[in-house]
């Protein structure tokens, strides 16, 4: 079942809320967790009737997760909303306010999170800021101890949470009241370990990789001309999210999208053209072994004004 369709079950109505007045929402539902097709999905829901409200959390791979929170109470003019995971310290991050299901129901959707806390946040993104100022050179192997870290503390993270503060500056900030969250992000885990050998990849094998698979020229891969004429001519825009399989040799094996919108054709080009030219260096083990893998990119089509 699409996401699209999980959030526009949560029918609610106009909420009036008390200006400052926190809204806090205890949980209405138990976690469920969804093995769909492309992705994996934690839900709850939290409130009922007039302040419903849903969340839910969905990963199109390891390491990648996005959150969306669905409900009225969430109604707001801005166009990003903060979230803060309590009673951590942890800096706020910045979503995107969308709407959802024919009800046009208010939501924020928060892209990548990664539940750590800020000093290791500090570390990741230091990493990734050093692999961004080298764009065109393979980063060095990887260090399992330091990933096993990184693991560790997000269980730690996840274990602690016991609220999640939305939006204090909508007037009326939103408090889901999640308890912990560590139980549930195991069983979230486990759909995302499973999903990769329903994919044909070995997760045993993935967690010793120690260099991912990288991408060859990915600027080539499309041109301005690649754009979908129809889709261009109706002023159509949309997103793509992929996931290659790549073998040993580097040569991409499969590509499935796993985006949320509808756009077939937008899919289906995206697709055919990375099956086409994309090439890789294959993933590694830390003796040099060359391994089946997988990657994830997003694709954004965009008309220039």
């Amino acid at each position: 079942m699409r996401l699209k369709f999980i959030l526009a079950a949560i029918s609610l109505v106009p909420l009036l809320a008390a200006a400052s007045q926190p809204v806090r929402l205890q949980p209405s539902t138990p976690w469920d967790v969804d093995y769909s097709e492309n992705s994996c999905r934690l839900l709850r829901a939290f409130g009922d009737g007039k302040t419903k409200t849903g969340l839910v959390f969905e990963s199109g791979a390891p390491d990648e997760m996005d959150m969306l929170v669905v409900g009225n109470p969430l109604a707001s003019s801005r166009e990003k909303v903060s979230a803060t995971f309590l009673p951590m310290e942890s800096k706020p991050i910045e979503g995107d306010v969308v709407e959802n299901g024919p009800d046009h129901t208010p939501g924020v959707v928060w892209p990548q999170v990664w539940l750590l806390p800020d000093d290791a946040l500090a570390r990741l993104e230091k990493k990734r800021d050093e692999r961004r100022s080298k764009p065109g050179v393979r980063p060095p192997p990887l260090d399992l101890n330091e990933e096993e870290t990184f693991i560790q503390e997000r269980k730690q993270f996840a274990a602690e949470v016991r609220e999640l503060e939305i939006g204090p500056h909508l007037g009326h900030p939103v408090i889901l009241e999640t308890g912990s969250l560590g139980e549930a992000l195991r069983a979230f885990d486990k759909c995302n370990h499973d999903s990769l050998r329903a994919w044909g990849v070995n997760p045993d094998l993935e967690e010793k990789i120690v260099r991912p698979v990288w991408p060859n020229n990915p600027t080539l891969w499309f041109s301005s001309s690649d754009y979908p004429a129809d889709m261009a001519a109706r002023g159509e825009e949309s997103q793509v999210t992929i996931r290659l399989l790549v073998d040993a040799n580097g040569k991409v094996s499969h590509c499935t999208s796993i985006s949320n919108f509808k756009e077939a054709e937008f899919n289906k080009v995206t697709c055919a053209l990375v099956m086409k030219r994309a090439s890789f260096a294959p993933a590694e083990l830390a003796d040099g072994t060359k391994v089946p893998s997988y990657y994830i990119r997003r694709v954004i089509f965009r008309l220039e004004n």
